[in-house]
C-alpha cells in the first residue's frame, strides 16, 4: 500500500508537523494550483490541456482522500505548534 511505504519513508520526529499533514498541506496547496490551469485552459479553449489536468486532479483528490482517511487513523499523536 501507498499509505505503507509513506510511513517507512516519513521520519515523524524531525518536524513539528505529522508528516500525514505536510503531505496533505501539499497535496492541498496542488489541488488549489490545479483549479487555476484549469481554469485558465478553459478561458484560453486548449480543451486538450483542460481534460488532462481534470484527470490529474481527479488522481490528486483520491489521493487527498487517502490521506485524510489515514489521518483519522492514525495512532501517532499529531503535534500541534
Amino acid at each position: 500500500m501507498v499509505l505503507g511505504f509513506f510511513w517507512e519513508q516519513a521520519d515523524v520526529d524531525s518536524s513539528d508537523e505529522h508528516p500525514l499533514e505536510r503531505e496533505l498541506g501539499t497535496q492541498l496547496d496542488a489541488l488549489a494550483r490545479f483549479g487555476r490551469l484549469i481554469d485558465e485552459a478553459q478561458r484560453e479553449s486548449r480543451d486538450g490541456q483542460v481534460s488532462v489536468l481534470l484527470r490529474q486532479q481527479a488522481r490528486v483528490e483520491e489521493w487527498v482522500r487517502s490521506l485524510r482517511s489515514a489521518l483519522a487513523r492514525s495512532t501517532v499523536p499529531i503535534r500541534r505548534r
